[in-house]
């Protein structure tokens, strides 16, 4: 059956002599497994298609549920400055690494593809901090599947936060010292401070804000994401 899917490639790895699969995050299917044809060609058609970050519609045939095969493409964006530029490329790889770590195999979330577009696009086209943009990428994608980082007061006793502030690794959640549990961490005022930040500003703002710590704040939020799922995110 013949379906065009639009969507971004997420990953890339070598199939045969000259083919590649790829795993395209789709509006329509969430997360597919394609074949790609001779794509390792310097003259193929479809060379661009393969490259990770490569938006387009993909005109696919599905011989099977789990795996298809690209026939064509219309590329709209491929975003070469994160390719180009190595801290953009590895802060979108360590995005790209959540979305199939979250194994939506079949399953469309528009929610989700919008989230990643819209991050895609401030750090290909804006200059921002380095890892400024993830950060506000793991804070949105918390709130967006409901693990929402209440910042401003003790989740578990609604209490103005004091000097010590913990975040619980269990739940996610932000708690005082009074209210911390086995499995929490301590975070240094600043780093919450910075959070705050971050989760108040808009995504097309982040050029215009530089976070000291922003290194502990990356590290806090990639413990919570690793703790809560179980998965560890790509990153050097």
């Amino acid at each position: 059956m013949e379906e065009i899917l639009t969507g971004i490639v997420i990953s890339s790895k070598d199939y045969k002599e000259k083919d590649k699969i790829i795993t395209l995050f789709s509006v329509e299917k969430g997360l597919v497994n394609l074949i790609l044809k001779g794509v390792k060609n310097p003259k193929a058609k479809l060379k661009a298609s393969k490259e990770l970050f490569c938006f387009g519609k993909y005109n696919c045939i599905f011989k099977s549920s789990n795996l298809g095969t690209v026939i064509g493409c219309d590329i709209i964006d491929n975003f070469t400055n994160l390719s180009q530029n190595i801290d953009k490329y590895l802060e979108a790889c360590s995005i790209l690494s959540t979305v199939k770590q979250l194994n939506l195999y079949g399953q469309a979330d528009v929610q989700l593809f919008l989230e990643l577009m819209n991050t895609l696009k401030i750090l290909n086209y804006e200059n921002n901090q380095k890892n400024i943009v993830l950060c506000k990428y793991l804070i949105d994608i918390f709130t967006s599947m409901g693990y929402k980082l209440n910042l401003n007061y003790c989740s578990a006793c609604y209490n103005d936060l004091s000097e010590n502030i913990f975040l619980n690794m269990d739940t996610g959640e932000i708690t005082c010292e009074l209210c911390q549990s086995p499995n929490s961490i301590k975070i240094d005022k600043l780093i919450h401070k910075n959070l705050c930040i971050i989760a108040n500003e808009k995504f097309d703002k982040l050029c215009t804000i530089n976070i000291k710590n922003i290194d502990e704040v990356v590290s806090v939020l990639m413990q919570n994401y690793e703790y809560r799922f179980n998965k560890k995110i790509f990153s050097y």
